[in-house]
């Protein structure tokens, strides 16, 4: 039977070992193996008789002053122990996204340990036995010297818990929270053994892994202009789209506020929702080019601080765009140019208006008029929920 080695010694151990190889003992001669991917709760497990697996230690440090052994994805184990202890089993099921770019499969196992629950239950004297087998060098002892609090002493007054091992499961397909789900603990280490060699190296799987376009999407809707349906220009089209605009200037305001507050899911929910809306002004204000263009008046307006917006006159309302979201097509029917350089520069002083509450018409009741002519501001989000990654819940974008 293998000799245990106390929790600190395998932490030295660990930490001193990076970039080397390993035999990693298991306390018991068992490994608690996923036997299937995460599908968004916790995967099923087998329990099966491994008394060791070799790896090459990639990374191990003490942490947190001391108090913690931290090997964050930290053994890499060979292709061949990966498939001989059975971490390879939550692999092979039919719905195992391996080509995921995002998690890509990897023989990993992360070791993690902590003082923190014994240092809490144990007062002065203290028995230092835990440390005999440790040099006074190691970062076990100098990283908790450096940061001792004042009432403890210049060692660790109490031991490391039994160092525990886990594995990320493999996500099922189209699974993207898993809200901690999908990381299983394995086993506990009973000894750590320094090996000179062994017979195969870790290395990536070879898996080719997804293309995914990672390039930010478009800031305006693709629109061809002579595809596009008339839309009337009547009083509550018109006005419909006022107060999308305005409500989008809303939202803009309202993710400043939540950005500054610190609460980033809501401000990329609300910045989501902006920008569909604002994308929406512009799909409505083409079409009501294809209806009349005759009728519009567009004009160059310059901003203080260099930008340029074009304005459009129809009926009683203006609604100004970004010269990147008014396609060429639709200028030239209007003004009779396609190159906004040709039209007359204003400056002008914009102040936009946050307020909704004095609006003629609701948010809901603006985007279903828009809806009864075609306009979908769903097909302009970016994402249909934004999750919260502190506190894994997800908020809603749609409309």
């Amino acid at each position: 039977m293998t000799e245990t080695q106390t929790p600190d010694t395998i932490a030295h151990l660990l930490v001193t070992n990076v970039d080397e190889l390993v035999r990693i003992h298991l306390e018991d001669g068992q490994l608690t193996i996923p036997t299937e991917p995460c599908r968004g709760g916790t995967p099923a497990t087998t329990t099966v008789s491994v008394d060791y697996f070799d790896a090459i230690v990639e990374r191990a440090a003490i942490e947190d002053g001391g108090l913690t052994l931290c090997c964050m994805d930290g053994l890499h184990l060979p292709a061949s122990e990966w498939v001989r202890t059975g971490l390879d089993r939550h692999w092979h099921a039919d719905d195992a996204d391996l080509r995921s770019p995002f998690f890509p499969p990897r023989r990993m196992l992360e070791v993690w340990a902590s003082r923190e629950d014994s240092l809490h239950a144990s007062d002065a004297p203290y028995i230092f036995s835990h440390l005999d087998e440790i040099p006074s060098d190691s970062p076990v002892i100098t990283e908790w010297a450096s940061n001792a609090p004042d009432r403890y002493p210049d060692r660790p007054p109490v031991p490391f818990d039994r160092p525990t091992l886990s594995v990320r499961a493999i996500r099922a397909e189209g699974v993207t929270d898993v809200r901690g789900f999908d990381r299983i603990e394995v086993g506990q280490i009973s000894r750590v053994e320094p090996l000179e060699s062994i017979a195969e190296q870790p290395t990536a799987p070879d898996i080719e892994l997804r293309e995914v376009d990672l390039s930010p999407p478009a800031r305006h809707p693709e629109i061809t202009y002579k595809d596009l349906d008339p839309l009337p220009h009547s009083d509550e089209l018109l006005g419909a789209v006022f107060t999308i605009n305005r409500h989008a200037k809303r939202l803009g305001a309202e993710a400043d506020t939540a950005y500054r507050r610190g609460d980033g899911a809501h401000a990329r929910a609300h910045a989501v929702r902006k920008r569909a809306l604002y994308r929406t002004k512009t799909v409505a204000v083409h079409r009501f080019g294809r209806f009349d263009p005759d009728s519009i008046r567009v004009a160059r307006h310059t901003l203080g601080d260099g930008h340029e917006l074009l304005c459009f006159y129809i009926e009683n309302y203006s609604y100004h765009q970004p010269p990147a979201a008014v396609e060429p097509d639709f200028l030239e029917a209007i003004a009779g140019v396609d190159d906004r350089s040709e039209l007359p520069a204003k400056e002008i002083n914009l102040e936009s208006s946050t307020e909704t509450a004095t609006l003629d018409r609701s948010l809901s009741a603006a985007i279903s008029i828009l809806r009864d002519h075609g306009i979908e501001p769903n097909e302009y989000l970016d994402q249909r929920s934004v999750e919260d990654f502190t506190d894994g819940f997800e908020i809603a974008t749609t409309f």
